[in-house]
C-alpha cells in the first residue's frame, strides 16, 4: 500500500474530530476567533491533541482499501479544510 497523502490525512482526522466533536472544541485558534467574534465560547484542540486525530487518520488510511481511502461527504464532494 502506498503512503497516504497529507491532504488525506488531514481531512481524515477532520471528518473524525467532527463526528466526534459536541460544538464545544474546535480544530484550530482560526475557528476559535471566528467563533468568539460570535459570542460563542470554544475551546481549541491543544497540538497534542490534534496530533492524536492525525496519527489516528493515518493509520486508518495505511490500512484502509484503495476505495475506502477516499474521504467523501454525504453529497459526492471531497473534505477538504
Amino acid at each position: 500500500m502506498s503512503e497516504p497523502t497529507e491532504d488525506e490525512v488531514l481531512a481524515r482526522a477532520k471528518r473524525t474530530f467532527i463526528e466526534k466533536n459536541h460544538d464545544d472544541r474546535a480544530w484550530d485558534e482560526a475557528f476559535t476567533d471566528r467563533e468568539a467574534r460570535q459570542g460563542h465560547t470554544v475551546a481549541c484542540l491543544t497540538e497534542l491533541e490534534r496530533q492524536e486525530y492525525l496519527d489516528q487518520a493515518r493509520h486508518e488510511l495505511r490500512t484502509s482499501s484503495p476505495a475506502e481511502r477516499t474521504d467523501r461527504c454525504k453529497t459526492g464532494r471531497r473534505v477538504v479544510d
